[in-house]
């Protein structure tokens, strides 16, 4: 963080206000400003569970979740400025990326909402509620860029990086090409 920076922060007592001032030194350059990402592989934030977010910070400072560039820019944040962070992110306006692909995102919907009994998937909408929203122990998946959800999604199949959750990799191998491009316009679309 840079010395103008710091001092906003310190003289702010104002978790939000702190929280901003993280947000824009630390996280924009991947995350936006206001937490809409800047490319694609990168999550949208804005609109995400506080406290959700609050975990996924936590596990990057403990080492539980691994990567360099995150582990990076939580390190010497405290609880608190994770916190308000976290908080920052989770009043920001949810983003979308519109699909004009109405037959696509018809078939997303019936995915996400029904699931494929054919293959025994169950609708994501079981633990990611009805509107994609999330909870505080799973993300928010409306508005988030599809091919970051195709991404994660397939990082779950093949057991890459630090994606390993067993409901997850069962599920990513019930779902299709077809159905995980589906499922992911129709939650990008989502606002």
């Amino acid at each position: 963080m840079g010395m103008a920076a710091w001092g906003t922060q310190a003289q702010s007592t104002d978790p939000l206000v702190i929280g901003e001032v993280i947000a824009r030194d630390r996280c924009a350059v991947c995350h936006g400003p206001c937490g809409q990402g800047v490319a694609p592989n990168f999550p949208r934030l804005a609109g995400q569970n506080a406290q959700y977010l609050t975990r996924q910070l936590q596990a990057f400072a403990s080492g539980e979740r691994k990567d360099t560039a995150m582990t990076e820019k939580v390190k010497g944040l405290s609880p608190s400025d994770i916190e308000a962070v976290a908080e920052y992110y989770a009043r920001q306006r949810p983003g979308h990326t519109p699909s004009g692909d109405e037959l696509l995102l018809a078939v997303g919907r019936y995915v996400y909402e029904r699931g494929n009994r054919h293959s025994g998937l169950p609708p994501c909408a079981t633990c990611h509620g009805p509107g994609a929203t999330g909870t505080t122990e799973l993300p928010r998946l409306a508005g988030q860029h599809p091919q970051y959800i195709i991404r994660q999604v397939q990082a779950f199949k093949e057991r890459t990086g630090n994606r390993d959750n067993a409901i997850m990799r069962v599920m990513s191998h019930r779902l299709s090409d077809l159905e995980l491009e589906a499922v992911a316009a129709y939650l990008g679309n989502l606002k």
